[in-house]
């Protein structure tokens, strides 16, 4: 197989295990977030904006800091 082939299926699964690493780490914050302060009830039956905007830092935050360590 040429090398070109190879590094790309090397990028490939590096991009998949850390995207899988990713969510998983989203899902257990999200979690932890929701068993402590009720987040989907404060989203969704009180209209709340504000832990709308709190879950979705969170969001993105990890998934920055993800993006950074793979980068480097």
């Amino acid at each position: 197989m040429p090398d070109e082939v190879v590094r790309f299926f090397q990028a490939l699964g590096s991009t998949v295990l850390w995207s899988i690493v990713s969510i998983v780490i989203v899902a257990i914050v999200f979690e932890i977030l929701e068993k402590r302060y009720r987040l989907l009830d404060e989203i969704f039956k009180e209209n709340s904006i504000a832990a709308a905007i709190l879950a979705a830092s969170f969001v993105i935050g990890i998934f920055y800091t993800v993006a950074q360590i793979v980068i480097h």
